[in-house]
């Protein structure tokens, strides 16, 4: 009779964690949280691909995983996250000292990782610049960071 009830009450508690209102913007996303942002060139630049931003322990550092390409070979370019959008964006997240220079490989192409001392907000906009280089701070690829969580509320709506 016991495992009865304690497979019954574990039913229950799924079945209530499941009622959650599709459209609605969870603005506590737990640590594991993504956004992705898609990089597209501007300014006469070539660079693309994606950054994936995932929240670590502890929720004020975040791992930037970089998936670069198409751009000069052996280039180093500073980048930042914005607050704003490409195109009306605003201050630097915290410092710029940072955030690491991408170094491209000698295919102009680039796939890492770095851990930052950053802390992203759930209801903020942001945006990623990656600029020409540390003399030129011409905005070369430009992307808006996009929630996961967000991607999937809106999916839902529009089934």
């Amino acid at each position: 009779m016991r495992p009865l009830r304690y497979v019954t009450f574990v039913a229950l508690t799924m079945m209530v964690g499941a009622c959650v209102r599709p459209g609605v913007m969870d603005y506590a996303l737990p640590q594991g949280a993504q956004w992705t942002a898609t990089l597209t060139p501007s300014d006469g630049g070539t660079l693309h691909g994606t950054v994936i931003f995932i929240r670590t322990s502890p929720e004020t550092w975040t791992r930037a995983v970089f998936n670069l390409s198409d751009g000069t070979g052996s280039a180093v370019h500073p980048w930042h996250i914005h607050y704003g959008v490409c195109g009306d964006d605003h201050k630097i997240v915290e410092n710029a000292a940072k955030y690491p220079p991408l170094a491209l490989g000698s295919t102009g192409s680039l796939t890492a990782s770095a851990q930052l001392p950053v802390h992203l907000l759930d209801n903020e906009n942001y945006t990623v610049h990656i600029h020409a280089s540390a003399v030129d701070m011409r905005t070369i690829a430009c992307g808006a960071l996009v929630p996961d969580r967000a991607i999937a509320s809106v999916a839902s709506r529009t089934r």
